[in-house]
Order: C-alpha cells, then sequence, then structure tokens
C-alpha cells in the first residue's frame, strides 16, 4: 500500500513538474506575442510620425543652406519642434523594452509599421531613402 502511495506521489510531482516546465517554455512566447499585438497600432504610428519628422527636419536644413532667410529660419524652428515626436518614439520603445521586447520585435514591429504605408517596392524604397 506503501509503495503504490509513494508511486502516486512521485507522478503527480512528475507531472507538475513537467506542466512547471511547459508552462515556462510557453509563457515568455506568449507573453511578447500579446506585447505586441498590443502595441503594434501605436508603434507603428510613433514610427511613421518620428519618421516624418525626421525628414521634415532634414529638408528644412538643406532649405536653410540652400536659401537662407527669414522663412526658411522659421521652417527649421516649425521642424524641430516636430521632432518631439521621436521623443515619443523613444519613450514608447523603452516601455515596450521593459515589457520584455527585445530589439528583433521592436524591429519587425518597424518593418510591419513600414509595410503598414508602402504600397509597393518603390514606396519601400522611398521610406528608406534619404535625398540629399
Amino acid at each position: 500500500m506503501r509503495s503504490i502511495l509513494l508511486r502516486s506521489n512521485r507522478v503527480r510531482y512528475a507531472l507538475v513538474l513537467a506542466g512547471g516546465v511547459l508552462i515556462g517554455q510557453l509563457a515568455p512566447p506568449l507573453w511578447i506575442w500579446g506585447v505586441i499585438l498590443i502595441a503594434e497600432p501605436s508603434y507603428q504610428e510613433a514610427t511613421y510620425r518620428c519618421d516624418r519628422s525626421m525628414r521634415a527636419h532634414l529638408l528644412a536644413k538643406q532649405n536653410l543652406e540652400a536659401a537662407p532667410s527669414e522663412e526658411t529660419v522659421r521652417e527649421l524652428e516649425a521642424s524641430e519642434i516636430a521632432l518631439i515626436d521621436c521623443q515619443d518614439y523613444d519613450l514608447l520603445r523603452k516601455r515596450l523594452v521593459l515589457l520584455g521586447l527585445d530589439e528583433a520585435a521592436l524591429g519587425y514591429m518597424a518593418l510591419r509599421a513600414i509595410e503598414a504605408k508602402a504600397t509597393d517596392l518603390q514606396d519601400v524604397i522611398g521610406i528608406h531613402e534619404i535625398r540629399y
């Protein structure tokens, strides 16, 4: 009787251990997938806004160098204020890292953001290209 009881306890412990290992292996990928699923729309929007702000700032700097005037100075100042979008993007990125996402997951979401705004290969090239 005692050996049956010991055997049943060992089986129970082995099942609990196996269940714990299974949960330990499945929980992190499911957590990451869930965070990506929830955060992806706002991350895509933040990525797009920051990219657009950086482009506008670069163009404003080039315009100021090419034709200095009060108007181009005001355009540059306005584009510098718009760079706050990049601050928002960076803060969101840091929060997502704190929630457990790594660079690969953030890169995945950034690429999906680019794909969401691009309809063909030329659009993707245009998004990645910086013109001088």
